[in-house]
This record gives structure tokens, C-alpha cells and sequence, in this order.
């Protein structure tokens, strides 16, 4: 058990509302509550499925808990416990009254039930946003919002994306403190609740340092593809990546477009069909440093939209933790990083911008890189939200 080397949180029963499996791909979510386990009892709810809800797709990693018989409360490390809610939900829990009614009844049922089982009598309660605003009736000592998106922006269908609006407010308005992952989306929410601080997102750096370890090798499905390789690591949906700024890219012919990672919504039109264009699917944790180190250029290929207007892209840090030049759009995440990060106004500057981190000349900009990274790894994030959890609440100092 490793103990951080500052003030920390400790002793608290904390239930974490996620908001995804804890299996699937690792965001905030499993980063924060993985390092606050050691000190704390952790509660990690998974979201809750509606009847039938395995014969859905995308639902792939809640299909093969199913199939692999995974327990529904297992401990997966010590203090952590994973919770996969059981009863039938009602479908449409994000357009229908009545099913977000009788869906918040059940959920704050099976949460409460749950909570007595583990005896959490007067837990916090650490959501990263709530399918049901039930649970705010549950006695929580403390309420944390961890925001980290702007939620209502991945809803286009007009009544989901009310309701979320509703309870993404009332998530703001009610909890005692509140972190939004970018100054974008602090500015819209601070005056929901003045609890509320930027704590930017982070990456796991010592991990993605493994791409200029020179032991590390390339896997042979890229090593074969010829150089020079630009690279989009991550997950691709039609809200942010931009198919057509790849379709630019992979005009020029010398360059070998690879891409890495899954699809939301299984939608391949999102991927250009073309020789110079690469889909190498889906990849492990662990395997990323090997591929990202076989990359020559790292890309954000994102739409600029209101979506991307708040977002901090989980990749950031970790493409610079490998030293590769990152190329990006310029969306407000990326704005003031120019010292970091090539960042393009447009599909022209975005093509230019490959080109001249092609032509990057020495170590120095491959070393500034990776230090600016190493000051944002997620013990880092955590410590940050620490120290703001005891300046906004300073008797918790006293009681630990």
C-alpha cells in the first residue's frame, strides 16, 4: 500500500458515482479513486443498464462482464469495491418522466441497500455525474462533483439534452465542491456554485515515459507500416474527431496515417478509406507506449465545436510524456500551450504543422516536452484536489 507524500484524504467512506465500467478504457474516474483507496474505503458504482440492456451495442464491456460471470460487487484491489447495479432499469431514463422517476426509486433502493451491506453510515458521496438525482436524497456527509466535462453537449437529441442540463445543474448547485476539468467550463458553471475550482486532467507519466526507453519496441502491425508515421491515439466519436481534417492530412501521400483506438457507436465512416490511412483498433493500456513510440507526429485532429470548447483531452499529457512532437487544433485546451504544442487554426495550418514538427532538429524540444509533462501526473491531480478539499473544508484537517 503506498502512502502519498502529502496532507492526505484519509479514513472516509467514499462512494463514487462513475461514469463507466470500471473495466472499460481508464479516465479520471478509476485514476482518482485509485489513489485515494490506500487511506479510503471506496464504493465504485458502475452506471446502471436498462432491461435487455446487454443485447444493446455498445454496451461491449458490460456484455462481457456478463459473458465471464464477473461478480456483481467485487474488491479489486484493497479498500476498492466495484459494484455493477442489478434490477431491470426502465429504458429511456434520459426522455421519459416516468422512467427517470421509477429508475430514481429503484437506484436509490439498491444504492441504499447497498450502503447498509458495507455498513457506509455517513459516506461521501464523489460523482462524476449521476444517471438518477435520487441518490442526493441518500445522508451523505459531503457531496463532490467531479465535472469533468461539459455533459450536456454530448446529448444532440433535444430531450435528453435538457434533462442532463437539469441534473447537471443540480449536481453543481448541491455538492460542497465542485472540479471542472477546463477554465472554459468553469466560466459557464461558476455561477451554479462558487465551490468550484479547475483541476485540469493528467496522465499516468512514468507509463507513457516507456516510449523513449530504448528497450521499448514497436509491435510489428506498425513497425511495418513505412515512415513517416502521424498518430491519433484514443477514442473517436462524431462530436469531436474530425474525419475530414484526417482526410486532409492524408492527402499528402508520404504520410502514414495511424489510428488507434475505438469507435463510439462502431461509426467506420469516421476513418477515411485510403492506402495511407491505418486503423490498427483497439489496444491495452499497456501496449500504447510501444505504438506511441514507433509514431512520428501525435495528432488531435478535433472538431472546433462547442463540445471541444470545453474539453481537456485526456491524451495531452500523455503524448507529451513520450517526448513526440503533438499537433493539434486549437481549441481552448490547447490554447496558451504553444511552447508545447503545435496548434493549427486550420486544416491548411493543422497539414503545415505536421510538416514542420517533421523537420524539428536536436533533443531540446523532445526534453521540454516530457518535463512540462512530468509536472502533471495524476498523483500530482489528486494531491491538487486534496489541498483544495481541506482549504474549503479546514476542520477535516483537525479530524484526521
Amino acid at each position: 500500500m503506498t502512502v502519498p507524500d502529502y496532507e492526505p484524504l484519509r479514513d472516509k467512506d467514499i462512494v463514487c458515482l462513475a461514469t463507466q465500467e470500471w473495466d472499460a478504457h481508464w479516465t479520471p474516474v478509476q485514476q482518482v479513486m485509485l489513489r485515494l483507496a490506500p487511506l479510503n474505503r471506496i464504493l465504485y458504482i458502475e452506471p446502471f443498464h436498462v432491461a435487455l440492456g446487454a443485447l444493446r451495442k455498445g454496451n461491449a464491456v458490460f456484455q462481457q462482464q456478463l459473458r465471464q460471470g464477473v461478480p456483481q460487487l467485487r474488491e479489486v484491489q484493497e479498500n476498492l469495491h466495484v459494484y455493477r447495479p442489478s434490477y431491470p432499469y426502465v429504458p429511456w431514463n434520459m426522455k421519459s418522466k416516468l422512467a427517470s422517476k421509477i429508475n430514481s426509486w429503484l437506484f436509490a433502493r439498491e444504492l441504499s441497500r447497498l450502503m447498509r451491506k458495507l455498513e457506509f453510515r455517513q459516506p461521501w458521496l464523489w460523482a462524476f455525474f449521476a444517471q438518477s438525482l435520487s441518490v442526493l436524497d441518500l445522508p451523505f456527509e459531503r457531496v463532490v462533483y467531479d465535472c469533468v466535462d461539459d455533459w450536456p453537449s454530448f446529448f444532440p437529441n433535444v430531450r435528453e439534452r435538457e434533462r442532463v442540463t437539469q441534473m447537471d445543474e443540480r449536481m453543481t448547485q448541491r455538492a460542497d465542491i465542485v472540479f471542472v476539468g477546463s477554465d472554459p467550463l468553469k466560466t459557464k458553471k461558476v455561477h451554479q456554485n462558487q465551490s468550484l475550482y479547475v483541476v485540469n486532467h493528467a496522465a499516468d507519466i512514468p507509463h507513457f515515459l516507456k516510449a523513449a526507453d530504448e528497450s521499448t519496441c514497436v509491435p510489428a502491425d506498425l513497425d511495418r507500416i513505412p515512415h513517416p508515421r502521424i498518430g491519433f491515439v484514443g477514442m473517436m466519436d462524431a462530436l469531436r474527431f474530425d474525419s475530414e481534417l484526417i482526410r486532409a492530412v492524408s492527402d499528402n501521400p508520404s504520410f502514414q496515417v495511424v489510428i488507434i483506438g475505438g469507435i463510439v457507436g462502431k461509426d467506420q465512416n469516421l476513418i477515411p478509406s485510403r492506402p495511407n490511412v491505418h486503423f490498427l483498433g483497439m489496444k491495452s493500456v499497456d501496449q500504447l507506449p510501444s505504438y506511441l513510440k514507433g509514431i512520428d507526429v501525435c495528432m488531435m485532429p478535433y472538431r472546433v465545436n462547442e463540445t471541444t470548447t470545453f474539453i481537456f483531452p485526456l491524451k495531452l499529457f500523455e503524448y507529451l510524456a513520450t517526448g513526440k512532437p503533438v499537433v493539434s487544433m486549437a481549441i481552448p485546451a490547447v490554447s496558451k500551450l504553444g511552447n508545447y504544442v503545435y496548434v493549427a487554426d486550420s486544416q491548411g495550418e493543422f497539414v503545415q504543422s505536421i510538416t514542420a514538427a517533421l523537420s524539428e532538429v536536436g533533443d531540446e524540444p523532445s526534453r521540454k516536452r516530457m518535463a512540462f509533462a512530468r509536472l502533471h501526473g495524476w498523483d500530482s491531480h489528486v494531491k491538487r484536489k486534496t489541498e483544495l478539499i481541506f482549504e474549503h473544508f479546514p476542520e477535516l484537517t483537525n479530524r484526521n
